[in-house]
């Protein structure tokens, strides 16, 4: 495997307690009389599943699956979706104006969209407080990127004509617009993925209305079914039919990754903060960083 291929990411015991930890903050954030319902049905599931052969993204979707269930919530992190979302259309301006001053606006979009992938609930490795990232955007922007695959992604989008845009958290979300704006610079066909059910934080069609989001990219599809990332399975179908059709996939997030990494689609650039030790080991990339990362040939086993 070289630099420009994907491992894929598999299951690591590091990947149980964050687990856990989401667990339990959805449960507080619903029922907090259910905690040990919850962690003990978790831990239990966790056992079963756990394994040097199985993707991680895939378990954490069945564990929270089963947790909904048990709470009784379709969408335990809907009042903090909202939040973030407001946080994000409070820190827009700003980050507009970083855009448009800078010498490469294409990457100053980049960083302003992954800078807002900090808020991350409930696994320690992210932030919890929406209003935390807003107090330390600036400077969580002045680290710039860790790793830059700008210019070999510049190159790709000045030669396609199909771009797919898969989105993940609220919050983020309203930053994205930025990137999608001069993405769409390259007069290319855009679409943005969002998620049909709602799973985590990640955002839906519901979750981007009133966004102004549908009019700057050319149709918004909707990931199928309930998935941490992406539900492999889906690929088989017309959802992995318009990813392979792309020219070039932009994907946010440590999720999409982990599925992503399942599969053979490339080109595919990931604009995300490596949270934890897995995914950065996974991407070979240090910890802690933004990161745009381009992978031009895609994981095979």
């Amino acid at each position: 495997m070289n630099q420009d291929s994907a491992g894929a990411m598999r299951m690591t015991p590091e990947c149980v307690p964050c687990l856990i930890k989401r667990v339990l903050f959805e449960t507080e954030e619903v029922d907090e009389s259910k905690s040990v319902r919850t962690a003990k049905n978790a831990a239990e599931m966790l056992g079963r599943l756990f394994g040097d052969d199985v993707c991680s993204a895939t378990v954490a979707t069945q564990v929270h699956r089963e947790t909904y269930r048990l709470l009784g919530t379709k969408d335990p992190y809907r009042a903090l979706k909202r939040m973030s979302n407001e946080i994000g259309l409070e820190l827009y301006p700003f980050a507009e104006r970083c855009v448009r001053s800078s010498e490469d606006p294409l990457r100053a979009s980049f960083l302003c969209s992954i800078v807002a992938n900090v808020l991350d609930f409930g696994i320690g490795t992210g932030y919890d407080d929406p209003a935390r990232l807003k107090k330390d955007f600036r400077d969580l922007l002045a680290e710039g990127l860790g790793h830059d695959d700008t210019p070999r992604i510049r190159r790709l989008l000045r030669k396609a004509d199909r771009v797919v845009y898969l989105g993940d958290n609220c919050g983020e979300i309203v930053l994205d617009r930025l990137a999608l704006k001069e993405v769409k610079k390259f007069d290319l066909d855009l679409t943005l993925v969002v998620k049909e059910e709602p799973i985590l934080t990640d955002a839906t069609r519901r979750d981007i209305s009133g966004l102004g989001i549908e009019k700057i990219v050319d149709r918004v599809a909707e990931a199928p079914g309930f998935a941490v990332g992406l539900d492999v399975r889906s690929l088989a179908g017309p959802f992995g039919r318009m990813l392979r059709e792309a020219d070039l996939i932009i994907a946010k997030g440590m999720a999409n990754f982990e599925a992503l990494s399942e599969t053979d689609i490339a080109p595919v650039a990931y604009l995300l903060r490596t949270k934890c030790s897995p995914v950065a080991r996974a991407m070979r990339l240090r910890k802690n960083i933004n990161a745009v990362k381009l992978f031009e040939r895609g994981y095979r086993r």
